[in-house]
């Protein structure tokens, strides 16, 4: 998920409407968590479905390119993510539609690649595409989200390179 708004980093969603606890499969669980935080300007998000979506002690990365190259590495809570967000999604309005998706499932396990492209409704700009990786794990029959880290897209990185072989 690009998180456009950590700092100057941000939030992420598919657009596609998924039921409220709709993960009986990781694909429903990623499009789950990319629906709940998407919406038009001046929509507030349902942020007690958002934490429902989450293992407890879930966190999210944030990979931050820098101008000489590096990356700044932010680790968020749960709740850091909501505080941060809560007002910015809805003032804005956001979308982050996904492009691209590879998963593997390993029993209760999966890890999925989801790219994506985040665009605001206020002023129809996308403004950003990278890579989300999420890991989910299945907690009584329910696909719960156990980690979330991102990166935008930058010339050296292209989505394209998450997804080639290794």
């Amino acid at each position: 998920m690009n998180h456009f708004l950590i700092a100057t980093a941000s939030g992420a969603a598919l657009g596609l409407s998924a039921p409220a606890l709709a993960q009986d499969t990781p694909g429903e669980a990623v499009a789950a968590l990319y629906d709940v935080i998407s919406g038009p300007t001046g929509e507030a998000r349902d942020w007690d479905r958002f934490r429902a979506m989450f293992l407890e002690g879930a966190q999210m990365t944030v990979l931050a390119p820098q101008p000489d190259g590096e990356e700044r590495v932010v680790i968020l809570t749960i709740e850091d993510y909501v505080e941060r967000n809560r007002g910015r999604l809805s003032e804005m309005g956001f979308t982050e539609a996904e492009t691209r998706r590879q998963t593997h499932v390993y029993g209760g396990l999966a890890t999925v690649l989801s790219a994506y492209e985040a665009t605001r409704h206020d002023t129809g700009e996308t403004i950003a595409t990278g890579v989300n990786t999420i890991v989910l794990a299945r907690q009584e029959g329910v696909w719960k989200v156990a980690s979330l880290a991102w990166r935008s897209e930058t010339a050296d990185w292209p989505v394209e390179r998450a997804f080639e072989a290794q």
